[in-house]
């Protein structure tokens, strides 16, 4: 797997696929970032997520906020409900991985 900082939107191709029949030169899209929003269990609050990889959240087992971000605190120990399973899933706190400026 390689490392690649991206400025943005990308096309690129990748080496162990056919190519992406809707490029015309079989490249794909990537560093775009996409954001989508949890309904909150028992509120009509939603929590937004941002990533660039959409396909992941079928599989999200947690949301993680930063634990001083203040638009956020209220959430801490809560859950987001999935919108396509039901699922409920834990809203976490990580100082390490979140980007509070983000």
């Amino acid at each position: 797997v390689d490392y690649i900082d991206l400025e943005g939107r990308t096309y690129l191709e990748v080496k162990s696929h056919p190519g992406n029949p809707k490029d015309p030169k079989g490249r794909y899209e990537f560093g775009v970032l996409t954001s989508f929003a949890y309904p909150v269990e028992d509120s009509e609050e939603h929590l937004v997520v941002a990533t660039t990889r959409l396909e992941t959240m079928l599989g999200d087992s947690a949301v993680a906020v930063h634990p001083e971000d203040p638009r956020y605190t209220h959430l801490h120990g809560k859950h987001v409900v999935h919108p396509f399973s039901g699922r409920k899933i834990p809203i976490i706190c990580d100082a390490e991985l979140v980007d509070m400026s983000f």
